[in-house]
């Protein structure tokens, strides 16, 4: 979802295209609280931006904003060393398996973001719609947009390492 809808260019304002979640990880990476980011939300684009100056960042460079969230995301995804993952027995292999065959719809061999959110949901999680889109990016790798078979089961190793 988009957060702030644009703003007309006649005007001199450059269209706000940024989407909540970005936002949110631009923030919290920068230092900001949960807490303080959800106060800030609730009084729009201008007390997002004063939360943003407060900590000496801007929203006003979309693309400072996305490549440092991009950036957040690789360390963040750096940081979870394989050598911590507990590697799946044969058995869950094939139990996982079997789930993203039943979620790939389409049966192109990948999960698109909806199939995913889909998995996601049934198998008891229940991330807040701007935590899928994190999720996601976590998930996908290699970037290409879709989540294989080995992606996924290795999203579940670091979902389980982080929940442990």
């Amino acid at each position: 979802r988009r957060l702030f809808a644009p703003r007309s260019r006649s005007a001199g304002v450059t269209a706000m295209t940024l989407k909540a979640g970005e936002v949110r990880a631009y923030l919290l990476a920068n230092g900001v609280t949960k807490a303080q980011y959800d106060k800030a939300e609730g009084r729009g684009l201008s007390g997002l931006q004063e939360l943003a100056e407060s900590v000496n960042c801007t929203l006003k460079d979309e693309e400072t904003v996305r490549m440092a969230v991009a950036a957040a995301s690789a360390e963040k995804k750096a940081t979870t060393s394989e050598a911590a993952l507990t590697p799946l027995t044969a058995e869950e292999r094939k139990r996982f398996a079997a789930a993203f065959e039943h979620f790939d719809k389409d049966k192109s061999g990948e999960l698109d973001v909806k199939e995913f959110r889909s998995a996601m949901l049934d198998s008891g999680m229940c991330p807040y719609p701007y935590e899928q889109e994190e999720l996601f990016k976590t998930a996908d790798m290699d970037g290409s947009g879709t989540i294989t078979f080995e992606e996924y089961c290795h999203f579940i190793q670091v979902y389980r390492a982080k929940q442990s």
